[in-house]
């Protein structure tokens, strides 16, 4: 997919309303197909129907998250509720996602039958094959979860950084641990090894996105940070990123927060250090130790946050933007993610204009041999998006994450 592919920034209302009503009559049609009594269900023209009809649904939700958009930007809805809306639409979207790569797997299993196309084996052509073929042959495999995997992460992880209190050994807080932000001890208990990239997009994902070899480290040191739960939320909802303090030097030693999203900037925080989440932006990450985060991940995260600030109209978001447009806040030590997926992730966002993302393609992105077909890199997307959001679910729950005692109740959860 090229840059020039991404949809303009808004369309205009009549243009909006025209696509609605054909949306309308053809999934009209649609349904008075669907409903004949003589189609079989579990038929190829049963199934190619309801991809149709699930597609057609998706743009109308599209549709209506663009209005939104409008709507809030005349004034006639507010910040809140536009985003509360919003949400429950990208939800929507995200399962209907989920139906329709279920329904294109049914449809290749039927052309595997008939000879139409070649299976897939471990043999198939392309770089990335056990990627695609985790995709189509066992979707929820890389959604489980290892608490063995996890509590060894958290474990290396408070040793890498040196996370543990100096104090002596019959003190009643030496078991305390360094949140990484703050610089803080807290108990263990409030302090979290903190993914940052969701675990759940397994091994053979985060290859395809991040590069050969790169997707074995999502349990590794490289994308863990020990955070106080509060400051981990923050960070799960792309309220603040991690950014280089100085983008002209490489490797990258020394990181600082940066807040996106200016209402969370009064969330309130029950720290030393600082009272409410703003009192963080700008601030420098003190290690003490030589060990840093990959910086590709961190870079993730940066991208994610900033698509999902936009497309939640979060406050602030376009001051973000504009930044963005105007300097390079990261370096160019080598790119960082798949061109193809970035695009495609931006799209997913809806209405995410070429100029709006040149910044974060530029430099910092590869494309290079066994690119998934357009449709398994669409999964993708909404498999990043589904675990964004099952982290934000997770949060709102009360759930604040991984402490490494009760990974194996959420396992058999």
């Amino acid at each position: 997919m090229e840059a020039s592919q991404i949809p303009d920034r808004s369309a205009s209302l009549p243009n909006r309303n025209e696509r609605r009503l054909n949306v309308q009559a053809s999934r009209g049609e649609l349904k008075r197909k669907l409903s004949n009594s003589s189609l079989e269900k579990d038929s190829k023209r049963y199934i190619e129907l309801r991809i149709d009809d699930i597609e057609l649904e998706r743009e109308e939700l599209a549709l209506d998250r663009d209005e939104m958009g409008w709507e809030i930007e005349h004034k006639m809805m507010e910040d809140r509720e536009c985003r509360a809306a919003r949400r429950t639409i990208n939800r929507r979207i995200v399962s209907l996602g989920d139906d329709l790569w279920q329904l294109k797997r049914k449809l290749r299993a039927i052309d595997e039958k008939d000879g139409k196309v070649a299976l897939l084996t471990p043999d198939s052509e392309g770089a990335f094959t056990s990627a695609l073929l985790h995709l189509y042959k066992d979707p929820n495999t890389s959604r489980k979860r290892s608490s063995a995997m996890q509590k060894e992460m958290r474990r290396s992880t408070i040793e890498a950084y040196d996370a543990t209190r100096p104090t002596v050994d019959d003190s009643p807080d030496k078991d305390w641990l360094r949140c990484q932000v703050t610089g803080e001890f807290f108990p263990p208990d409030s302090v979290k090894a903190a993914h940052i990239v969701p675990a759940s997009l397994g091994t053979e994902l985060a290859t395809y996105i991040f590069g050969e070899e790169k997707g074995t480290r999502l349990f590794s040191v490289d994308n863990c940070l020990i955070l106080h739960s509060q400051i981990e939320k923050a960070f799960d909802n792309g309220n603040f990123v991690i950014l280089p303090v100085d983008p002209a030097v490489t490797p990258i030693r020394r990181w600082k927060v940066a807040i996106v999203n200016d209402s969370s900037r009064n969330q309130g925080l029950v720290m030393k250090s600082a009272d409410i989440l703003g009192d963080l932006d700008g601030k420098e990450l003190a290690f003490r130790t030589q060990q840093r985060p990959a910086a590709r991940f961190l870079y993730y995260h940066f991208v994610i946050s900033l698509l999902h600030c936009r497309q939640y109209n979060q406050p602030g978001w376009e001051t973000t933007w504009t930044k963005l447009k105007t300097s390079q806040p990261w370096p160019t030590p080598g790119p960082y993610l798949r061109q193809s997926m970035l695009m495609t992730l931006a799209k997913a966002v809806g209405n995410v204009s070429e100029a709006d993302i040149e910044k974060l393609v530029e430099n910092h992105t590869f494309d290079g041999q066994g690119r998934l077909a357009e449709d398994e890199e669409q999964e993708i997307a909404r498999r990043i998006e589904e675990g964004h959001e099952e982290l934000v679910r997770t949060h709102e729950r009360g759930d604040l994450g991984w402490s490494g005692d009760g990974d194996e109740e959420e396992d058999e959860a």
